[in-house]
């Protein structure tokens, strides 16, 4: 038995999930926290199980795991990559899922998925069952409250100790530390797919998240492209210009995606340059798609392809489908490019850089004038900040490879 450094699970301000206030306002942390006020509601808290990695379990006779990845749509998409070791070491196992409906797109047809429940159906039959092994790799109180309902014989990630978010296992603690204090995400070198190996103890080889793109996707992808026009350019470029409600500092600048889609226009007119965003960055995509098309009309400019921010999940991942290459910042455009293989160029800014992996296919961005990076702020007051200090120049030129 082992414990995580000293955490004030019972304090007030602490979440489980994510940084107190005192953690994001002043930097301070659990050991020594001048603000650290006990919860006399709630009781003590256990030492944490070694945990047994699976890489040291029989896999003869081991036939059930369930997963709970509930949020968000990308980061269930990227803990796809967990499933191919898993049926690598319990070939004959069955994998049940659970998630959120809007989640659904990602993991859909994905054929080492056996089973696939939304958190807002009955799943009692789920919580009567037992299965061999019981994975949540979320430390967010729903998909703690999920698995703490769960009956498994061996279990990996998070649960519900008093009411509070805990870790089920030391191969957990990593992770959990990275969630609720900011320094420990900072000083962090792995990637996420490393990481949510390390939470099982499992062997990570570089296996890369995976969407099957069914008949009917690759149909509807096929409609789209004759909709839109693309079957008269070689190739697409896809500029993503969405960051989300909650990360609007993920973003670049309206003035660098504008350049970048000019530049890339003016040197690939073969290529179609196609912008997108998600329908809560209606108001931003508008923005740039007003300055693109006075730019063509001024130029004449004709590969430049709006897909707007009004498109279903199911279309959006057959729009990435349909590039060659794509430009996204860090959000759920990325996981769904790389999952598709595609040639991703990123940008990361308040977000951590190390999690993200292009799988030798891309190249991501980071600002190296300023020294806040990794800051998970949404909101910033600089002057000269991550994103605005990012290049379109530089990053045009990671997208113009060698052919087009």
């Amino acid at each position: 038995m082992i414990e995580l450094p000293v955490i004030h699970f019972d304090c007030t301000r602490f979440h489980g999930d994510r940084p107190c206030a005192p953690n994001k306002e002043h930097g301070v942390f659990c050991p020594g926290c001048p603000y650290y006020e006990k919860d006399p509601a709630l009781g003590d808290f256990p030492a944490i199980p070694a945990g047994i990695p699976m890489e040291s379990i029989q896999s003869d006779g081991l036939k059930k795991i369930i997963i709970v990845k509930l949020d968000a749509v990308g980061d269930v998409l990227r803990t796809t990559s967990i499933l191919p070791s898993l049926k690598h070491k319990f070939p004959e196992s069955s994998i049940t899922w659970i998630t959120r409906s809007r989640s659904y797109e990602v993991l859909k047809d994905n054929d080492m998925i056996s089973e696939i429940y939304f958190v807002s159906d009955e799943l009692e039959h789920v919580y009567e069952a037992t299965y061999d092994i019981a994975i949540n790799l979320d430390s967010g109180a729903d998909s703690c409250e999920v698995m703490s309902r769960i009956k498994a014989n061996l279990a990996y990630g998070y649960t519900l100790v008093n009411t509070r978010p805990f870790p089920i296992n030391a191969m957990a603690n990593e992770w959990y530390l990275m969630g609720v204090d900011d320094n420990s995400k900072k000083r962090n070198q792995k990637t996420y797919h490393e990481i949510i190996h390390e939470i099982c103890g499992l062997k990570y080889e570089g296996v890369e998240p995976y969407i099957y793109l069914a008949a009917d996707k690759r149909a509807r992808a096929a409609e789209i492209k004759s909709a839109s026009g693309l079957d008269k350019f070689s190739s697409m470029i896809l500029v993503n210009l969405g960051g989300g409600n909650r990360w609007q500092y993920k973003k670049w600048t309206a003035e660098g995606y504008t350049e970048l889609v000019m530049i890339l226009s003016r040197r690939m007119p073969g290529t179609a340059i196609a912008i997108i965003a998600g329908d809560e960055d209606m108001e931003f995509y508008q923005l740039i798609e007003s300055a693109l098309k006075e730019y063509a009309a001024q130029t004449g400019t004709g590969n430049i392809v709006y897909f707007g921010c009004n498109n279903s999940m199911e279309d959006f991942i057959c729009i990435v489908s349909l590039a060659t290459e794509v430009f996204t910042s860090d959000s759920l455009c990325f996981h769904i490019a790389t999952a598709l293989g595609k040639y991703t160029v990123g940008i990361v800014g308040p977000t951590s850089f190390t999690e993200l992996d292009v799988f030798g296919s891309g190249k991501i961005f980071r600002s190296d004038k300023v020294d806040c990076l990794c800051c998970y702020l949404n909101k910033c007051s600089r002057e000269i900040t991550c994103m605005n200090t990012l290049k379109a120049e530089d990053i045009a030129e990671a997208l113009i490879l060698p052919g087009n």
